[in-house]
């Protein structure tokens, strides 16, 4: 009789190997093991006290506030310094000189830090179900919750993740909090699933909904799950991808195609709906999304190697002409953040045309302009010359704090007619509005606008000069294909 034991089986080959080191390394520290049995020992207690006749609407209060913060709070912020730590151990060098690419790596951390949290998702529904026989739970409105917390906690983990590639610890931080204010509306909405009577009209008003309205619906909130995803891993995988690489024609593609969706779908919302403000369901996304990859494409180094040109540039005049929009750097991403910015205007200017409530003058299409073209001062203000991405946030938390200062000198001086001095930036304008009498708001406005506008066209106007960086490079990639090429009469 053979009694020996089989085998334990490690991870398949057919898993990435990045997923492997991250699981077998995430799995085994501390950290994990720890938080895990922190939180279903906190779970316990709490349907432990269900039967001693604690509140059923306190318990699951409780009960989604931990679970809420562990899946949104304390897994994501495994990738808060995840990348850094590669860099400062050595490690992320001996990854890139491996045939891994950069976004394997980080689509392989990616995965293996939300398997850990899909692990701590799953292990929450026998505790749903318990509580389900205890009263008082709607078991479809907390498994939508649930659903919709696993999701967001997979953007913010792929956000921390990304941004984890910057050195500065503030700057993380920074980002960190900016990335939790983001996720405030979700936890928000998952209270108002699981608490609020007025979600179960929501649930019947869905169900209430054609097939193709209700597949609409849940095919484009997975849609823009998984391209916000791909784009923070795509942003991190630029940023610690040697310069020789290009990770930006695709990255930006694939925005244009997306974009272009959503931009048709509010549109088309706009003037087929007798509520033309019906396609702000399309334009809230579309200008999360649109600051999003200003921010990255405006950051982009310029490129150094003619490699990073080279797919484009050998497909002739049209190829070159398109590059000025998709190529790496800085320079292209003006032009290219403008017609991201133009795209989600549009839907704000078709609101604006169809709806009686809304007008030109004193609407929120001109405040969406001065948000919109905030973006290009930091191309033109540079106050860290040598870290475009750390530029760029500092310029603008500088133009925040300035907006606050004068607003408070203006309310406590009581001279509301000082705001107009903001209208020199775009947002210290949005904030100066706040500050003017109403009479003068609108001339003011226009004014801003217009300043604004000045803006964009001295980041065009620079953009302009650094394309001569395109066009060296772009010889260089020619000369280097034909030198490729064997030539007919060369013997073989």
């Amino acid at each position: 009789m053979n009694t020996t034991l089989p085998m334990l089986h490690d991870f398949s080959d057919r898993f990435s190997p990045i997923v492997v080191k991250e699981l077998r390394q995430g799995l085994r520290t501390r950290f994990f093991t720890s938080s895990l049995i922190l939180f279903h020992t906190i779970i316990i207690l709490l349907l432990v006290t269900v039967t001693f006749d604690a509140p059923v609407e306190m318990v699951n209060g409780i009960f989604w506030g931990v679970a809420g913060f562990m899946l949104l709070v304390v897994m994501p912020l495994r990738g808060f310094s995840a990348l850094h730590t590669e860099a400062t151990d050595g490690t992320l060098d001996m990854l890139t000189l491996t045939s891994i690419a950069s976004f394997r790596i980080l689509y392989g951390k990616w995965v293996a830090l939300y398997s850990q949290a899909l692990l701590v998702a799953g292990s929450i529904l026998p505790y749903m179900v318990a509580r389900y026989f205890f009263g008082g739970v709607e078991i479809l409105r907390e498994i939508v919750a649930l659903v919709m917390l696993a999701l967001g906690s997979g953007v913010i983990t792929a956000a921390l993740l990304a941004f984890s590639s910057q050195a500065p610890v503030l700057l993380r931080i920074f980002l960190a909090l900016c990335v939790g204010a983001g996720a405030v509306p979700l936890g928000f909405f998952t209270a108002f699933l699981v608490s609020a009577s007025q979600a179960d009209s929501l649930v019947r008003e869905f169900f209430a909904l054609d097939h193709w309205e209700q597949f609409s619906i849940v095919g484009g909130i997975l849609a823009l799950v998984v391209y916000v995803v791909y784009y923070f891993l795509a942003l991190g995988a630029s940023r610690i991808a040697p310069p020789s690489e290009n990770h930006s024609t695709l990255k930006r593609l694939i925005a244009l195609a997306v974009h272009g969706a959503l931009m048709v779908t509010g549109l088309l919302l706009c003037f087929l709906n007798s509520q033309p403000e019906v396609a702000m369901w399309a334009y809230i996304p579309l200008m999360v999304l649109t600051l999003i990859v200003c921010m990255d494409v405006l950051t982009e180094e310029m490129p150094r190697y003619s490699t990073a040109l080279e797919v484009l540039a050998r497909h002739g005049r049209f190829g070159r002409l398109a590059g000025r929009l998709l190529y790496p750097g800085w320079a292209s991403g003006v032009v290219f953040s403008a017609v991201l910015c133009v795209m989600a205007l549009s839907i704000m200017a078709g609101i604006t045309w169809r709806s009686s409530s809304w007008d030109w003058d004193d609407g929120p299409s001109l405040y969406m302009v001065c948000m919109f073209l905030a973006v290009f001062v930091p191309v033109i203000v540079r106050l860290n010359r040598t870290n475009t991405f750390v530029n760029w946030w500092v310029v603008q938390l500088c133009s925040v704090i300035l907006g606050i200062m004068m607003t408070m000198f203006c309310l406590s001086m009581n001279a509301r007619d000082l705001g107009v001095l903001g209208m020199f930036t775009p947002i210290t304008a949005l904030f100066g509005l706040n500050c003017v009498n109403y009479s003068s708001r609108q001339d003011i406005l226009h004014l801003s606008c217009i300043f604004s506008t000045m803006w964009l066209i001295a980041a065009m106007v620079r953009a302009a000069t650094s394309f001569s960086t395109y066009t060296t490079l772009e010889h260089e990639a020619l000369d280097q294909a034909r030198q490729v090429t064997p030539r007919a009469n060369d013997p073989a």
